[in-house]
């Protein structure tokens, strides 16, 4: 991002473009889908082309945007496609609001715009800081309210409240991915957590322990021949 905005800055003007464009769209609730938004309301066509190689590719044709996307495993994977290009559509908008020329845009991350819109269209933040509350920050109860959205881009998003928490992803016994809102982390597991992540890995049941000054929530995402985990991690003498 630009050193003359801070990131609240510029989450704010995400959150304001998200919800602009969910207004005009009627929407209310979750769960947000986004295939619908982009063909009923931002005029983008959205096909399936069995030849795509990449998982998504954006194009105009007689001055109408399309996107087409590649045959997925998984719904959620359309969606995500869809809300990143919907992120690039937005961009523009989003640049004016906090002020931007064309021309300085190249000093912003492009991506990571696109990707914040995404994020934050497929789960808005005018409903999920209550939605996580309510849920105890479950995320499969949170999954089944925003089921357009993956676990893994929920489980992200959980990074983005103020609740202190570490999340990491666990895929088939090895640490994929791992990050904090408050702490600094090490690239491996505290001992509840890998105790926590081997009982759901072991038993394929969302499992929460407190041990050594720690809670940790964790959750199976498996599937046949792949087993991913992931793990809410607090430390219990942090204030709340």
């Amino acid at each position: 991002m630009s050193e003359d905005f801070s990131r609240q800055d510029v989450l704010a003007a995400v959150d304001r473009t998200v919800e602009d464009v969910l207004s005009a769209a009627g929407i209310r609730e979750p769960p947000v889908d986004t295939i619908a938004i982009a063909r009923a309301h931002l005029g983008i066509d959205v096909c399936l082309d069995r030849g795509q190689q990449q998982r998504g590719r954006a194009q105009r044709s007689v001055g109408r945007k399309q996107i087409f996307l590649k045959p997925e495993p998984s719904e959620e994977r359309h969606q995500w496609t869809v809300a990143h290009e919907i992120g690039e559509y937005l961009k523009p908008s989003l640049l004016q609001r906090l002020g931007i020329e064309p021309e300085q845009a190249k000093a912003m991350a492009g991506e990571s715009l696109a990707n914040l819109l995404a994020y934050h269209l497929l789960i808005p933040a005018a409903w999920f800081r209550a939605d996580a509350a309510d849920a105890g920050y479950d995320l499969l109860v949170l999954k089944a309210r925003y089921r357009t959205a993956s676990h893994e881009v929920l489980a992200w998003r959980l990074l983005d409240l103020p609740e202190p928490c570490i999340i990491s992803i666990v895929d088939n016994e090895h640490l994929y991915r791992r990050r904090s809102n408050a702490w600094q982390v090490r690239r491996q597991l505290e001992p509840a957590e890998r105790e926590c992540q081997h009982r759901v890995h072991q038993h394929g049941r969302p499992t929460t322990i407190q041990r050594h000054g720690w809670t940790v929530q964790g959750w199976p995402v498996h599937q046949s021949g792949w087993k991913r985990e992931i793990l809410r991690s607090r430390k219990d003498d942090e204030c709340w």
